[in-house]
């Protein structure tokens, strides 16, 4: 069974990726608000990629490449996770 709205986290220098999965429309949708709503708030706009792994679930990627500050990356991925009621990325 699909996962449904799990975080992960993937950092190296210069870039970091927040994964969230979705297993349900709702939650895909959810998803999406939760991109825009942050990046209205902090106008920030990551690379986002959609992944589709069937026809009801997939993943949401969001990209950040950056060469000094990982702060505000840090803040959007945590603001994203907060909007979603997720309280820790999973392993």
């Amino acid at each position: 069974m699909e996962r449904d709205m799990c975080a992960d986290v993937k950092m190296e220098e210069g870039y970091m990726r927040m994964s969230v999965e979705y297993n349900n429309e709702t939650s895909k949708k959810n998803i999406q608000a939760a991109i825009g709503k942050v990046e209205k708030q902090m106008q920030v706009f990551p690379s986002v990629i959609r992944r589709a792994i069937n026809e009801h679930a997939g993943n949401f990627s969001i990209e950040f490449e950056f060469d000094s500050c990982q702060r505000t990356s840090g803040e959007f991925c945590e603001a994203v996770m907060k909007e979603l009621g997720i309280g820790k990325c999973s392993i």
